[in-house]
């Protein structure tokens, strides 16, 4: 819309005019005929006053309808939430070797053995079910601050404060020199914190 001066196409008047289109013709009225037009589209009763009203009277109940939606105070979500039971947690069994504090662990797929490492340096693969240590290898540096089971079984991942992430073959021979067949995968400039593997074994580590 657009204000010029002329001649307007309803009333042949010169005045201000407001250049409006209407399916995509431009046409140019006066503001007096552009009000009379928009009278022309009311219903019986209704008035340009009523409308606006209306229409203040609708945003109010949308802003409303807004305010049932927002957040609500923590207690008051609580107190809808049904009583959780007491969880009865049983020690099934306690895996005993590392000499510092346990930083990460991780099962394996065949919900059998794991993985875990420590701050004594040592990555430790256990069968959970005997309480055998199956593999032990010893890193470089103190903190070993992740570690993880490949989905195949096959393999660990562990990394810490050598900056480094290493890949760990697992053979059944268990005198086999685990240490000499680890394989630096990936190099940080900072301490690694976490690692994982994908589906097709592919290792994904996180430095910090």
């Amino acid at each position: 819309m657009a204000a010029t001066f002329g001649p307007c196409d309803s009333c042949s008047k010169a005045s201000p005019l407001m250049n409006i289109y209407i399916k995509s013709e431009a046409i140019n009225y006066c503001s007096f005929c552009v009000e009379m037009m928009a009278c022309q589209g009311l219903q019986k009763g209704e008035t340009l006053a009523s409308l606006k009203k209306e229409s203040e009277n609708l945003k109010k109940k949308l802003e409303e309808e807004r305010g049932k939606l927002n957040d609500i105070e923590l207690h008051q979500v609580a107190e809808k939430v049904e009583v959780v039971a007491a969880l009865s947690l049983k020690t099934r069994r306690v895996l005993k070797g590392h000499g510092n504090k346990v930083l990460c662990m991780d099962w394996c797929k065949d919900k059998r053995r794991l993985v875990s490492s420590s701050q004594d340096g040592k990555v430790i693969v256990w069968d959970a079910f005997t309480l055998n240590k199956e593999h032990g290898v010893t890193l470089p540096c103190t903190w070993v601050m992740a570690c993880a089971y490949a989905p195949s079984g096959c393999a660990v991942a562990c990394g810490g404060l050598d900056n480094k992430c290493s890949v760990v073959p697992l053979s059944l021979d268990r005198n086999e020199n685990l240490a000499a067949k680890k394989k630096s995968v990936a190099m940080h400039t900072n301490y690694v914190s976490g690692c994982s593997f994908t589906n097709s074994d592919m290792q994904v580590s996180n430095e910090q």
